[in-house]
């Protein structure tokens, strides 16, 4: 891989890698992540040549080039067990023990890969294309770490995919992780066949050509996954800018909100967290918007028109509710205003934002209340 290539590529990672620490949340989910990150950007980097000579000179031979192409093996391995532990997360989330088990196990993993390539080491050639028994255990090893970590993924994809009723963006990331966890089953398969065909010394040809794609195919893989792990820093960023989708909608939401708690204290939820994210905040607002229209219901007056209210219409209605509320006006029968229903938060928003782009604050509005009031 020419090094205008392959070195951008890995400061990109670095610098995302970088970023997470500093901006992204600081889940356990987060955390496998960065490490996954970080054990493929170490992974990259014992692949690279003149790091495997620097390293080979400075330790006057002890990690040796042989080694520090084994290690980078290896090191991909382990950057495999995060990933496969946060797939087992979806499955139990309560699954701690579960993470220190897999990475236990491809730490162990890891070391026998290293036992098993010390023959290969003292000849000093390539384990990939090198005869015996050893190759096939070295490159068993890594494919069933390679074929597990799909092989989930594209279980939990399946499963949540025919169980259906999802948003048109979750759908489509499941079905991203379904193709590409195809694709790395076939990787791994592939893998397996080149150590198991190098071992027994037939199929040269397939073995060179397996050989060549490991090497140049694995610095764009690391690049597409460090665009994956790049993504929750856009969100980070534009939250703390302010100019993400539920901040807008948060801030849109405010003038109603405002009022009805302060017409309907009562529904104001306890004990807010201070570092609570815009779509918990948002969430938090719907619901206290929602319990306030209720309260509401007892002091609307005449509904405008039988059959379904629109937006402009449903806000004068509540609007002049919490007037004759703040008025101590007596309570009456309740009222259902019939406003459109929401089956998720994003279209709550829709509807409730709907409702506050008409918020009255015209004078003649104000007027009519307070005339209603003398």
């Amino acid at each position: 891989m020419p090094v205008l290539v392959s070195y951008p590529l890995l400061l990109w990672s670095v610098g995302i890698l970088l970023a997470r620490l500093v901006l992204a949340s600081r889940t356990a989910t987060s955390r496998l992540v960065n490490i996954a990150l970080a054990l493929g950007i170490s992974s990259g980097l014992a692949r690279e040549r003149a790091i495997q000579s620097a390293v080979a000179s400075a330790t006057g031979t002890v990690i040796n080039v042989p080694l520090m192409q084994q290690v980078g093996t290896v090191a991909l391995l382990l950057a495999l067990a995060p990933l496969i532990a946060i797939a087992l997360r979806w499955r139990r989330p309560e699954g701690h023990a579960s993470t220190t088990t897999v990475m236990m196990l491809a730490l162990a993993s890891g070391a026998l890969m290293i036992v098993v390539g010390s023959s290969a080491r003292g000849s000093g050639e390539y384990i990939d294309v090198q005869p015996g028994w050893r190759t096939a255990v070295y490159f068993a090893l890594f494919s069933a770490w390679a074929a597990s970590m799909p092989y989930l993924y594209l279980r939990v994809s399946v499963g949540e995919l025919r169980r259906g009723q999802l948003p048109t963006q979750v759908s489509m990331v499941f079905w991203l992780f379904a193709i590409v966890a195809v694709w790395g089953l076939e990787e791994a398969v592939s893998i397996l066949l080149m150590g198991v065909f190098a071992a027994i010394g037939i199929a040269r040809a397939f073995v060179a050509l397996r050989v060549t794609l490991n090497e140049v195919s694995f610095i764009y893989l690391l690049a597409v996954a460090t665009l994956c792990a790049a993504l929750p820093l856009w969100r980070a960023v534009t939250e703390s800018l302010g100019v993400d989708s539920w901040t807008r909608s948060i801030r849109s939401l405010t003038p109603m909100w405002s009022d009805l708690v302060q017409t309907c204290p009562e529904v104001v939820l306890r004990h807010p967290s201070p570092q609570s994210s815009p779509v918990h905040r948002a969430h938090r607002m719907c619901v206290e918007i929602r319990d306030s229209l209720s309260l509401l219901g007892r002091y609307v007056g005449d509904l405008p028109a039988e059959g379904p209210v629109d937006s402009r219409s449903a806000a004068e209605v509540y609007y002049l509710a919490a007037h004759r509320r703040r008025a101590d006006k007596p309570a009456g029968a309740f009222t259902k205003v019939p406003i459109e229903p929401s089956v998720d938060l994003k279209q709550e928003v829709r509807v409730l934002a709907a409702i506050g782009r008409h918020w009255p604050t015209e004078p003649r509005l104000v007027a009519t209340t307070q005339g209603e009031q003398k």
